[in-house]
């Protein structure tokens, strides 16, 4: 699975940690690589990030880590809410 955009999945509830509900992966143009952001709220910025060299591996961290699946990542634009 690869992808061109900023990507959103919800993280599940029992997996939550401190308030934080949502996964954002985003390219980072000047290091050509993969920003994974956590956020509690999509009003507000994130509470941490990380990086990562491709979509796949950020995608594949946030499963790991988080228990998102692959299939909960959706196309995200901040002019569209992503789950309304």
């Amino acid at each position: 699975m690869t992808t061109a955009g900023r990507s959103i999945a919800e993280i599940p509830e029992e997996r939550r940690e401190q308030g934080v509900r949502w996964l954002i992966v985003e390219p980072e143009p000047s290091s050509e690589g993969w920003l994974l952001m956590g956020h509690s709220s999509l009003e507000e910025g994130c509470e941490f990030d990380g990086w990562h060299r491709t979509f796949d591996e950020a995608v594949s961290d946030a499963e790991r880590c988080w228990g998102v699946p692959l299939d909960a990542w959706r196309l995200f634009s901040l002019a569209v809410p992503p789950y309304a």
